[in-house]
């Protein structure tokens, strides 16, 4: 397996980590690491809105495996993965500020 493979399949598995603690924690969460996230009071429903978190996450996460397991060129994987970072969060933030705060925020 080529390095760029393998760190594809490392960060999906950071992300689906993340996931995880998402979906277990009983205070709200957040998906940027330098902002606090709601406060109890604005959500109208924690535990969804967790879970609702953690499956945008673990569907950003499955595509970085899916990357690492499907492509097998080192040059297209590598271009993949910086193509997946750095647009994929924009769509993940534009998903998590349209669609998951809109429907939990108060």
């Amino acid at each position: 397996m080529s390095v760029e493979r393998g760190v594809a399949i490392a960060i999906g598995f950071m992300m689906i980590c993340v996931s995880i603690y998402y979906y277990f924690s009983k205070k709200p969460v957040t998906i940027y690491n330098n902002s606090n996230p709601p406060k109890i009071n604005q959500i109208t429903n924690i535990r969804s809105y967790n879970h609702a978190t953690s499956r945008l996450m673990l569907i950003y996460g499955m595509v970085f495996i899916f990357e690492g397991l499907m492509i097998h060129g080192k040059l297209i994987c590598f271009f993949l993965v910086i193509l997946t970072v750095m647009p994929g969060i924009v769509i993940v933030i534009a998903i998590y500020e349209s669609v998951i705060l809109k429907k939990y925020l108060k």
